[in-house]
C-alpha cells in the first residue's frame, strides 16, 4: 500500500464540505475527496503553529509542553517549541524507509529548511521550492520590491514592510501561473509519482505553504470573490490590522478574497494531482490523506492573523481526511477528539509498519473500525506557543502561561462556536477547574517556565540587514 499525505498550511477546517461557515469558498476537488473519505470532525493541533505541528506529525510525540530544547542559534521565528527535530526522535520517514518504502518530500515551507533544521531526515528524495515568505532566495535588487498597492503608505517603514520586500524580491522572476509556488509544489509531487510508481510501496509527504500568507494567488482567483479596482491587494494581511486613515471596507473585503482565492487556487492544483492518480491507476493501492496545521482569522474577531488570538477554534481546529482504496468507509464521520501527534501512529498502522519505539500519539484507525470509541477523553490540553487551551465539547479555556497575573479567557463553545464572547467572569468555578487541570498537565503552577528557551542570535533577514545599513549610514 502507498500513502500520500497532502498538508496545506493555514487551511481552515470550516471550508470543505456543506454547511460550514466558509463553504461558499470553491473547493470542488477537496469536496469530492471529503465525500470519498473518512472525516475527523474534532481534529486539533496539540501544539501550534507551523513547526510545532510538523514536529508532532513527523515524530508522533507531543511538542507541548516544550520539554525538548535542541540548539537553535540562527533560527527564526523564536517561539516556544519552534526548533529542529530532536536527535533522539525517530522520524516517520526514517521508519518507513527502513520498512522498504520509497520516501519522498515536496514542499515550499521555508521554515522547515532554516538554519539547524533537519526535517528531511529519512527522505530518499526531497524537493524544496524556495522563495516563500521571508526566504532569502534573493537579497536584491531592492527596486524589485514594489510595494505599490500592497501597503497603505509607501513612505512608512514598518517591520512588516521589510518582510513584504523580501517576498517581492523573491518572486521577481514570476511570469505565469506555473511559476507560482503551488503548481511548482504539486508538479514536483507528480514528478515523484512518475519516477516511482513502478516500484511501490512509496510514501509521499506534500507540504504546501499555501494558503499561508502571503495571500498572493493569481488575481483572477481572488476576483471571483471580490473585485474592486479601488481596493488594495494587501497580500500580507497583518498590514490591514493597523489603523490607517486610508483603510476602507473594500480593502478588508479584498483581503478576505485574497485568502478565499488562494484556497481555490490550492484546490485546483490538488485536483491536478488527484487526476494524475486516476491517470496512473494508483487509486486501488494508495491511501490519500489531507491535513492542515492550523487555520487563520478572517476578521472573525476583528483582525486578520492567527497569533493574536492563538488557539481559538478557527485557528485551532484542523481538517483531517483519509481516503482509502475502494473508498472504504467513505462518509464516516469520527466524533471523538484526535490530535496532530496521532498522525504518525495512524500512518504506520494503515501501512502495517510497527513503530520501533513507543510514541505518545495513537492510531485513529480503531475509531473508524469501531474497535475503540475514544482516544483522548472528553478534554484535550493544547498549546499555541505561550498560550494554552483546555478544551472540551462545551468550553474552551485559554490563558497565557508565561505572563504573570495573566487573565484567562473562557468561551462557551456549545453556544459560541467562534469564541467571540469571553464569559470567564461569569463562571469562576469552571475557570478554576481548567486552570487546575492545566497546571496538573504542566507539572507546576502558572506562570510556567518551559525547558525550551528560544535563541534569537544571528538572525539573517532583510529586516536586520536594512537596520544594520541604517546604523552604519550606508545607502539602502
Amino acid at each position: 500500500m502507498n500513502l500520500i499525505c497532502i498538508c496545506c498550511d493555514t487551511f481552515r477546517a470550516d471550508i470543505i464540505g456543506p454547511g460550514r461557515k466558509l463553504s461558499f469558498v470553491q473547493t470542488p476537488n477537496l469536496d469530492q475527496l471529503l465525500r470519498e473519505s473518512i472525516v475527523f470532525d474534532r481534529a486539533y493541533g496539540e501544539a501550534q503553529a507551523t513547526i510545532q505541528m510538523r514536529l508532532a506529525f513527523f515524530t508522533g510525540h507531543r511538542t507541548f509542553p516544550y520539554n525538548d530544547n535542541p540548539g537553535n542559534r540562527g533560527l527564526m521565528a523564536q517561539s516556544l517549541g519552534w526548533h529542529r527535530i530532536p536527535d533522539s526522535r525517530v522520524t516517520l520517514a526514517e521508519v518507513l524507509f527502513e520498512a522498504g518504502f520509497v520516501t519522498g518530500f515536496v514542499t515550499d515551507v521555508f521554515h522547515m529548511f532554516k538554519p539547524n533544521m533537519n526535517f528531511t531526515r529519512g527522505f530518499m528524495h526531497w524537493d524544496f521550492i524556495r522563495g516563500q515568505e521571508a526566504d532569502p532566495v534573493h537579497c536584491g535588487p531592492l527596486e524589485a520590491a514594489n510595494l505599490r498597492g500592497h501597503v497603505f503608505d509607501e513612505a512608512e517603514d514598518l517591520p512588516l514592510h521589510t518582510v513584504l520586500r523580501q517576498y517581492l524580491i523573491g518572486i521577481q522572476d514570476r511570469r505565469t501561473e506555473l511559476d507560482y509556488f503551488t503548481p511548482r509544489v504539486f508538479n514536483g509531487a507528480i514528478r515523484f509519482l512518475e519516477d516511482n510508481y513502478r516500484r511501490p510501496p512509496f510514501f509521499l509527504w506534500i507540504d504546501s505553504f499555501a494558503p499561508h500568507e502571503f495571500w498572493d494567488p493569481p488575481r483572477y482567483f481572488a476576483d471571483r470573490y471580490y473585485d474592486n479596482p479601488a481596493a488594495r491587494d494587501l497580500i500580507l494581511p497583518q498590514i490591514a490590522n493597523r489603523p490607517h486613515p486610508a483603510k476602507t471596507e473594500a480593502d478588508l473585503e479584498r483581503t478576505k478574497a485574497l485568502y478565499y482565492g488562494y484556497v481555490t487556487f490550492v484546490d485546483k492544483w490538488i485536483g491536478v494531482l488527484l487526476s494524475k492518480l486516476e491517470e496512473m491507476r494508483l487509486w486501488d493501492d494508495t491511501i490519500v490523506m489531507f491535513l492542515s496545521d492550523h487555520g487563520t482569522e478572517l476578521m472573525d474577531n476583528g483582525v486578520f492573523s492567527k497569533n493574536i488570538h492563538g488557539p481559538r477554534n478557527y485557528n485551532h481546529q484542523i481538517p483531517w481526511l483519509i481516503r482509502m482504496p475502494g473508498r472504504a468507509y467513505a462518509g464516516t464521520h469520527i466524533e471523538p477528539f484526535v490530535l496532530s501527534h496521532d498522525v504518525f501512529a495512524t500512518i504506520l498502522d494503515l501501512l502495517g509498519v510497527e513503530p520501533p519505539e513507543p510514541v505518545q500519539g495513537r492510531s485513529v484507525w480503531p475509531l473508524v473500525t469501531g474497535a475503540e470509541t475514544d482516544l483522548h477523553g472528553d478534554t484535550i490540553i493544547t498549546g499555541w506557543t505561550r498560550r494554552a487551551c483546555v478544551r472540551d465539547r462545551e468550553w474552551a479555556y485559554i490563558i497565557d502561561t508565561i505572563q504573570p497575573q495573566a487573565q484567562p479567557l473562557l468561551f462557551h463553545t456549545a453556544e459560541d462556536p467562534y469564541e467571540t464572547t469571553d464569559v470567564a467572569a461569569d463562571h469562576p468555578t469552571i475557570v478554576n477547574d481548567r486552570r487546575r487541570r492545566l497546571e496538573d498537565f504542566l507539572g507546576g503552577p502558572l506562570p510556567y517556565t518551559y525547558a525550551h528557551q528560544p535563541d534569537h542570535r544571528n538572525i539573517m533577514t532583510l529586516a536586520r540587514h536594512l537596520q544594520i545599513r541604517r546604523q552604519l549610514g550606508l545607502p539602502l
